[in-house]
């Protein structure tokens, strides 16, 4: 894969400090803050007392925070004088967030407005016998910017990009690292398999995140879907919030559109509602899913201080009602998802250059790609985008061609015979179990039928 053997961006300031377990190590819940605002108002009052502006969070990392990067095992030089600086995990996110986003975007003052829609993952790694004050290091491994759909018809050779809002667009990067960190394992080189962040699992046919290895989602903006217009004391009165989807540039209940629309129309199923589907799932996806347990996210630091935090936090968590009576197919079982208050890294407007572009990035790639929502397809030359496309990097069928490169070093004949992205979905058999009990559930308490989209998964290359 392009990039793999590019050194990966890893950002760990030297002035993380070890602040405590958090809640995902105690296993005890951590409320959202928000927990009991009940009025959008309430939330902008509170959101104003309670998280510093874009200058003065940005004054922090210029006053030092954003220094290079030490070894785990080296423990960070406090100069004289100078008092500790302490951050929070939601701080942490944030301040990564910025660095690498600063990094990747250098001089270019162009695409800084993107920075509005971020998406981040942020892997969090334990240490437990570093000599530093902190005991994990942080590193972001994905990102994605956009607030657009594709509106054309729909196409069917799985190289145009249909929902570029920046949290599916990060998740995506997502995927398009862990080819990479499968790679790595197929490498013959011990070394190559020991920087990995996969070991072999319980069944020895697949693989899973290393233990103590944490998945953070960082988001400047509020998901797209019920999240963004329900209260809380709506929330609980009718917990029952149907699926919604954005078709032609509408955001609207799926129960709204009739079949034939969905049938011809591109559409995005809502930011909130693929949350809710990826605390069964994971964020893998099914081709994946054939090499991995399901990576799941283990917190998610929202800094969009003038949402009702607590609304996402019952859609995610709370809506769907489904345990272990209900007979997920072992290793996917229901992962709570922690939600924290965060500091922004952007403003909170989008420039009209901005608001049809969005901007893609995982560990090991050399630079961002720049997709335009227009036409659902990367610029040829980000510096000097004139118009000249070519299939993103994070496209279906770059992915079906990543998954039959990881088939073919890891020997498994079975899968690179698969001849369409289609085949290659459907025989991650444990993956469609899950999938199934999920949409079965959706159905039984009312909150509609998941849209699936078959057809446009029917291509061979």
């Amino acid at each position: 894969m392009e990039g793999a053997d590019c050194p990966k961006v890893k950002l760990e300031p030297s002035f993380l400090k070890e602040q405590g377990p958090m809640p995902w190590k105690e296993e005890q819940l951590q409320p959202c803050a928000s927990e009991e605002l009940n009025s959008p108002g309430d939330a902008e009052e509170k959101a104003a007392a309670s998280f510093p502006p874009l200058a003065s969070f940005k004054k922090l990392l210029l006053d030092g925070w954003d220094q290079p990067t030490h070894d785990a095992d080296e423990k960070p030089v406090e100069k004289p004088g100078e008092k500790s600086k302490q951050l929070l995990h939601q701080e942490r996110c944030a301040a990564i967030t910025s660095d690498l986003c600063e990094m990747l975007l250098g001089e270019d003052l162009a695409y800084r407005g993107c920075l509005n829609s971020v998406a981040a993952f942020i892997l969090e790694r334990e240490v437990a016998n570093s000599q530093s004050p902190y005991k994990e290091t942080y590193e972001l491994v994905a990102l994605g910017t956009g607030d657009v759909c594709y509106e054309g018809w729909m196409e069917f050779d799985g190289q145009k990009l249909h929902d570029l809002h920046g949290l599916v667009v990060a998740r995506r990067a997502l995927m398009r690292y862990l080819y990479k960190q499968l790679l790595m394992c197929c490498s013959q080189d011990p070394a190559a398999f020991e920087k990995c962040i996969f070991c072999w699992a319980e069944d020895g046919e697949h693989l899973r995140l290393k233990p103590k290895y944490h998945l953070h989602l960082y988001l400047s903006q509020m998901p797209s879907g019920a999240a963004e217009n329900l209260q809380t004391t709506l929330l609980q009165s009718n917990p029952s919030v149907d699926l919604h989807v954005s078709v032609k540039g509408v955001l609207k209940p799926v129960s709204y559109c009739c079949p034939s629309m969905l049938s011809a129309h591109v559409y995005c199923v809502s930011g909130s509602d693929k949350l809710t589907r990826w605390t069964v799932l994971g964020l893998q996806g099914a081709l994946l899913s054939h090499f991995i347990y399901p990576v799941y996210i283990t917190s998610i630091v929202l800094a969009n201080p003038y949402r009702d935090h607590a609304v996402l936090h019952r859609l995610i968590n709370k809506r769907l009602q489904l345990g272990p009576e209900d007979g997920l197919p072992s290793p996917y079982c229901r992962k709570k998802i922690y939600l924290f208050e965060g500091p922004r890294v952007a403003s909170v407007d989008t420039p009209p250059e901005c608001r049809s572009v969005s901007l893609n990035w995982c560990g090991g790639d050399e630079m961002l790609e720049l997709v335009n929502g227009a036409v659902g397809k990367a610029e040829r030359d980000i510096v000097n985008p004139g118009g000249h496309f070519r299939p993103s990097r994070l496209c279906k069928a770059a992915m079906l061609k990543s998954f039959r490169k990881v088939a073919q070093e890891m020997k498994r004949e079975d899968l690179m015979s698969l001849p369409t992205y289609h085949d290659a979905k459907v025989q991650a058999t444990a993956y469609q179990s899950a999938k199934l009990q999920l949409y079965n559930q959706l159905s039984v308490q009312d909150l509609s039928k998941w849209p699936q989209k078959q057809l446009v998964d029917s291509f061979c290359r």
